[in-house]
């Protein structure tokens, strides 16, 4: 369905001139849309690997390795459906030309209304949203989300139900974030994909009743790599990747496999991560049987800021205060506020 308001989308705004981004950040901003600013394509770049940002609007004439044109390909070749539009000082033909030939989304010329540009950056989420719709519908990227992750539960019995319970919880934590339609849908998906690379993990080592050993642990941490790499194909679901890969990242850099920490892990494989947790410390294992609220709590102000995003660990602890969060000998439940 076709985006009808900015609320909640987030927007990248990239220029080397400090008035021009907090411009164009302010307009965005009143129109609400949450903004980033980068000084420079390198910055831009690492935002875009780093953040779930959906569209960017970018200086063309910046200083640098990387002029504006460039980085169009360089955002591209990290998230290919990415809408970027570039901001030009020229209405020079050929630039223009070019912009749309690397896949801009349109072009803004300075000086601009602020009414041209929000129809501009609306514009071209609308037509993105189109595209991406009939993707979606043709290719049936949910379909193929819930076979592979009941493939993990077939294999595994004690998991029954376990990605469903764990997709609730993140999903009303993204809603208490504002998270965007689109952000919510990517982190569903995620949410039932996380532990898809576990298809590639020895039966003997995944359905271990036990405690793992040193080696067995080692083999086990590389199903979040196995399932980054199922899903490189598989263009309808490359925005979970990072959700797969990082769900298994610690707040304070001693996860795995990266060793990501803090703000450098992408937002929503953090509260996949702690979403997991939470549905794992309440569900029945063979080794143990389900903990309590109480439990649950303890652990969770324990690892706040060390194992979870501290904001995250808030949240839930306001949702289990408000009974919102619940936790049965048959699992967790979650009551929505909407």
């Amino acid at each position: 369905m076709p985006l009808t308001a900015a609320q909640g989308t987030l927007a990248l705004v990239v220029d080397d001139e400090r008035a021009v981004r907090d411009l164009i950040a302010a307009i965005l901003s009143r129109a609400g849309y949450r903004v980033l600013t980068a000084a420079s394509a390198g910055e831009a770049i690492a935002i875009v690997e780093r953040e779930p940002v959906e569209v960017v609007l970018t200086d063309v004439n910046m200083p640098g390795s990387i002029t504006g044109l460039e980085l169009i390909d360089e955002l591209h070749a990290r998230k290919p459906s990415l809408p970027i539009i570039p901001v030009t000082g020229s209405a020079d033909e050929a630039n223009l030309r070019e912009a749309l030939d690397r896949g801009a989304a349109g072009f803004i010329t300075k000086p601009f209304k602020a009414a041209e540009l929000r129809l501009k950056v609306s514009g071209a989420l609308n037509r993105l949203s189109l595209v991406e719709g009939e993707m979606r519908e043709r290719l049936f990227a949910p379909t193929v989300a819930s076979v592979l992750a009941n493939a993990i539960e077939v294999r595994d019995e004690g998991m029954e139900g376990h990605t469903e319970r764990l997709a609730g919880l993140a999903l009303e934590l993204g809603r208490e974030l504002g998270l965007s339609e689109r952000e919510l849908e990517t982190l569903e998906l995620g949410a039932v994909l996380h532990d898809v690379g576990k298809i590639g993990i020895p039966d003997r080592i995944l359905m271990k009743p036990g405690p793992l050993t040193p080696d067995e642990r080692e083999v086990m941490e590389t199903h979040a790599v196995i399932g980054d790499r199922m899903l490189a194909p598989l263009e309808p679901l490359a925005a979970v990747r990072s959700i797969v890969r990082h769900h298994h990242e610690r707040w304070d850099g001693n996860g795995y496999p990266d060793r990501l920490a803090g703000d450098e892990i992408p937002l929503l494989a953090r509260i996949v991560a702690i979403a997991d947790s939470i549905e794992a410390m309440s569900g029945e294992r063979p080794y143990r049987p389900p903990k309590g609220s109480s439990e649950v709590v303890s652990e969770l102000e324990q690892g706040r800021g060390t194992q979870w995003d501290p904001t995250l660990v808030a949240i839930v602890l306001t949702l289990v205060r408000d009974h919102r969060l619940r936790f049965r000998p048959n699992g967790l439940t979650v009551l929505s506020a909407s």
